[in-house]
């Protein structure tokens, strides 16, 4: 079983791209990267994760640089050979789920406002 869970936060702006698949059909993937800080000691580890679909729409719209994020899913490898002729093993977490942590001071600007209907509520009013 291949399933990764990481706690942090992104290190620059999401970056989605359209493509096209073997069959012409469109699509969206979403690159970014999460900071993770090491329990013990002052090392932090690196992610880049990348989503597709209706998740890296998501991903894109509500989160940018600094933003805290759960996301899990697959580590995959994706080894190729560099210019110099070296073969190069890159890792990365294919996501499938995400969560929204933090608090609201730390939402960005991307971020809509409330749908009609609801009220904005501060961290403070929530009685747990």
């Amino acid at each position: 079983m291949n399933n990764t869970c990481i706690h942090g936060r992104l290190v620059r702006d999401p970056e989605m791209k359209s493509y096209t698949t073997s069959k012409g059909d469109p699509g969206s993937l979403t690159k970014f990267t999460v900071a993770v800080d090491r329990r013990f000691g002052e090392e932090t580890d690196f992610f880049d994760c990348v989503c597709y679909g209706k998740l890296a729409e998501v991903i894109d719209k509500y989160f940018s640089k600094g933003r805290e994020i759960v996301v899990s899913g697959e580590m995959q490898c994706h080894k190729y050979e560099a210019k110099d002729g070296t073969m190069r093993y890159p890792w990365s977490l294919v996501v499938n789920t995400f969560d929204f942590c933090g608090s609201k001071k730390d939402s960005s600007d991307k971020a809509e406002p409330a749908p009609s209907g609801f009220d904005d509520i501060d961290d403070d009013d929530i009685p747990f």
